[in-house]
């Protein structure tokens, strides 16, 4: 994976957590859109890893 996108990962992960404790519940909106977003850099960083192995 390449460190851009480890570290947007890092980023995100740190912002999801702050902004889960700062509105107190999983399920408001905000954080919704937050996690689908770190989900998207997820499924980029796996997608790039599994062409690493198997290209």
């Amino acid at each position: 994976m390449n460190r851009k996108l480890e570290r947007k990962i890092r980023q995100l992960r740190q912002q999801l957590v702050r902004l889960v404790e700062e509105k107190g519940s999983l399920s408001h909106e905000e954080v919704v859109q937050l996690s689908q977003r770190l989900d998207q850099y997820i499924l980029m960083a796996q997608k790039s890893s599994k062409l690493k192995v198997c290209g």
